[in-house]
């Protein structure tokens, strides 16, 4: 009997750790494990929050951020938002500037979600946002 629950704690505690590593499990959803937040301006307006809600669309927005890839969850404007982690994805450009980045940020409303960094004030990879493990 303790053999098995002993088991079942270690089975509870690798199943934890798993999903702490993999990142975001869903599009509302804060990323599993994570405790570095940063803060970055959105400095554009009616900004699109793309994301994909679970199962294979989720894992296709999360491994390539773009257009195609996620669908619009939320948009932002003019605001300061909490940003996680930034990654290559499609190179968006806009108002004269280009950037391949996208950061993973959550949205006033409280989605999380992609935007293209040539919408957040900074460099194309801005040195304050670490890079996704994910």
């Amino acid at each position: 009997m303790i053999a098995r629950n002993a088991a079942r704690t270690l089975a509870a505690m690798f199943l934890a750790t798993a999903a702490a590593v993999a990142g975001p499990a869903t599009a509302s959803a804060a990323p599993a494990g994570a405790t570095d937040y940063t803060e970055v301006h959105v400095w554009a307006s009616d900004v699109n929050v793309r994301n994909a809600p679970s199962g294979t669309a989720f894992e296709q927005c999360k491994s390539y951020p773009s257009r195609a890839n996620c669908q619009v969850v939320a948009t932002v404007s003019r605001t300061t938002v909490t940003a996680y982690c930034q990654k290559v994805g499609e190179t968006v450009s806009d108002a004269g500037y280009s950037s391949r980045w996208w950061t993973y940020l959550k949205s006033p409303s409280g989605q999380w979600g992609w935007v293209n960094n040539v919408y957040i004030t900074g460099d194309e990879h801005l040195a304050h946002v670490a890079d996704c493990g994910f």
